[in-house]
């Protein structure tokens, strides 16, 4: 189920990508839409997520920006829940940005799913989309870098991020998850127009 849920997800929303007007054409290919004033990246993913998400099989209703956190702590807030008539979660959706698509992800999205899987002990498939080039892009920017931030540490790495911003953080990534159980979750990356699923695991 896990599997053909990611399958159907990355068509559906690559055609929703693919189908956004020319001034959105470089959404997932610049900072330019994360910027004060014009951060549109976030709320048109997620617009563009719900659509697919509502065409899965068995969703009655999606959710937004959904709290699944309990009185003693825990937090996991998805960006998108799509829910079964009976209003039970029969998927999870977190988007990050060009922006957010950084050293964040296994602390951020991944620590939590897990942690709340553990508390209520039944699997809902967990899809994590991120949107980084998966070639050299030199004119990637590299933020978050100073002291006690997300990237602290990787002045040092930024010619390699550029080379490839999506092969660099899935190494990343991978290296701090290979301990994790990850069947349940599932990852696909935005390349400009491409939605491509990614094994969280190789690296």
């Amino acid at each position: 189920m896990s599997n053909q849920i990611v399958e159907v997800l990355a068509v559906d929303l690559q055609a929703e990508i693919r189908a956004l007007p020319k001034d959105l054409a470089r959404i997932y290919d610049t900072f330019e839409f994360t910027e004060t004033g014009k951060n549109l990246c976030h709320p048109i993913t997620w617009g563009l997520i719900v659509k697919a998400v509502s065409k899965l099989q068995g969703v009655a209703y999606v959710g937004v920006d959904v709290r699944l956190n309990d009185r003693e702590g825990h937090k996991f807030q998805p960006d998108v829940v799509g829910y079964s008539a009976e209003l039970r979660e029969l998927v999870f959706v977190d988007f990050e940005s060009p922006n957010s698509s950084d050293a964040r992800i296994p602390k951020k999205d991944v620590d939590p799913y897990l942690a709340w899987s553990e508390r209520v002990d039944r699997p809902v498939p967990y899809v994590i989309i991120t949107s980084l080039p998966d070639r050299p892009a030199e004119d990637w920017e590299i933020r978050w870098l100073a002291k006690g931030q997300t990237n602290d540490g990787r002045h040092g790495d930024k010619a390699k991020i550029k080379k490839n911003p999506f092969q660099y953080w899935r190494r990343d990534w991978a290296k701090k998850l290979s301990k994790k159980n990850l069947s349940n979750i599932l990852l696909l990356n935005i390349d400009a127009n491409r939605v491509v699923q990614v094994n969280l695991h190789e690296k």
